[in-house]
């Protein structure tokens, strides 16, 4: 069944020069025109006096506030002959008109105009909220709009990645059958072709590791973060990258034992991989013959500087040709590759490791060997924060 698109338009509230329709605002002034008169008619029976017009104010800034500024000045002139004629009808016709200043300006001026200030002022000021207001539900609508393609999308990822995945999986094991059996085949060009169809078939399961790992980061919450032996992690990175390892003739050293980290154990696998595979890429000198060699190792909490308390730092260390200063800061952004033309890669393995490391509350970075390299690193907490 297929899903009803969210409108993400808001219905119109502004009806030209009122907020609300004629009609609702044409009823409204009756309705006030008929209180006040009942009203300041019977009050003038206790309280004779024609200075109670300017009570009328509130009615106007009522009228502004529901109907905008069109209501404000309207509401001033009806407001106003509702209360002249209650002030008409027997018996009081006979109150006298209060002056002020000097006795020159009458007080029904003086209300009107100041009733006309705050149903402008009034009806400007609610004017203003309604506009807040449906901008405010239009973001919405559009933020549940966009919430909802970003799950599809995902959704579509995993569906993609998957799918992918598994034929890719069987065509992985037909090459490592051909692999075993070009062994003792003399045909060197057969071997070299079935070799760079195994390169490229690790390459583009790493590739989808990649990207579930990426489409799941929103998807998983602090619910599914535990402490866990980061050995695994190691190990299996490392057995995933076995083919590349093996053919760039890499040596890997590692401490005999790994401490334990808090954290989602999948993320830190893809974390080691993508180091790992960077380090292979850019380690040794490959025009001088040099091999990479990479040494994985960590450093427990206190053992180094460190803004956050009680975490581990681990690290990937190469001994390739290092990075310039002014192009660390921007190895760990999306779609950003050094080297991108002596290199293959698809420009999301830094930017992974920064997205999975940043929600797991650790830390990112890459500083260079005192000899030659450089030592890419991420902290983890060692276990469950408090709070």
């Amino acid at each position: 069944m297929m899903k009803r698109p969210i409108d993400t338009t808001v219905p119109k509230k502004n009806h030209g020069f009122f907020l609300k329709s004629f009609k609702k605002i044409g009823v409204e002034l009756i309705a006030v025109f008929v209180l006040n008169l009942i009203v300041l008619y019977t009050v003038l029976f206790f309280v004779p006096n024609s200075s109670l017009a300017m009570v009328g104010t509130v009615w106007v800034m009522v009228l502004g506030w529901r109907g905008g500024i069109g209501a404000g000045i309207i509401g001033t002139a009806v407001i106003y002959l509702s209360s002249f004629i209650s002030m008409h009808i027997p018996p009081h016709q006979n109150i006298p008109i209060e002056y002020f200043f000097n006795g020159r300006v009458p007080g029904f001026v003086i209300g009107s105009l100041q009733a006309l200030a705050g149903g402008l002022i009034v009806g400007y000021i609610s004017t203003l909220v309604h506009k807040l207001r449906s901008e405010i539900a239009l973001r919405k609508a559009m933020q549940i709009d966009l919430e909802q393609k970003v799950a599809e999308l995902n959704t579509f990822g995993h569906t993609v990645a998957h799918d992918l995945k598994n034929p890719l999986m069987i065509i992985n094991m037909a090459i490592t059958n051909l692999v075993s059996e070009a062994g003792t085949s003399e045909n060197a060009k057969a071997e070299k072709m079935i070799a760079f169809i195994q390169n490229s078939s690790a390459s583009m399961m790493n590739i989808i590791e990649s990207l579930l790992t990426f489409a799941g980061i929103r998807s998983i919450g602090d619910e599914s973060f535990t402490r866990f032996p980061v050995v695994e992690c190691v190990n299996s990175a490392l057995h995933r990258l076995a083919f590349f390892l093996e053919s760039n003739k890499v040596n890997v050293l590692q401490p005999d034992a790994w401490p334990h980290a808090y954290g989602y154990a999948p993320w830190i696998t893809e974390v080691f991989v993508n180091y790992i595979s960077n380090a292979i890429k850019y380690g040794g000198q490959h025009d001088d013959g040099v091999t990479p060699q990479i040494e994985l190792g960590y450093d427990l909490p206190g053992s180094f500087s460190s803004d956050r308390d009680g975490h581990v730092r681990f690290w990937v260390r190469d001994n390739g040709d290092g990075i310039p200063e002014e192009n660390m800061d921007a190895l760990f952004k999306e779609f950003s590759r050094l080297h991108s033309s002596k290199h293959e890669g698809h420009g999301l393995g830094l930017s992974i490791v920064k997205a999975v490391v940043d929600k797991l509350d650790g830390t990112v970075g890459v500083v260079p060997n005192e000899v030659r390299g450089s030592r890419f690193y991420f902290t983890l907490p060692a276990k469950k924060q408090a709070g």
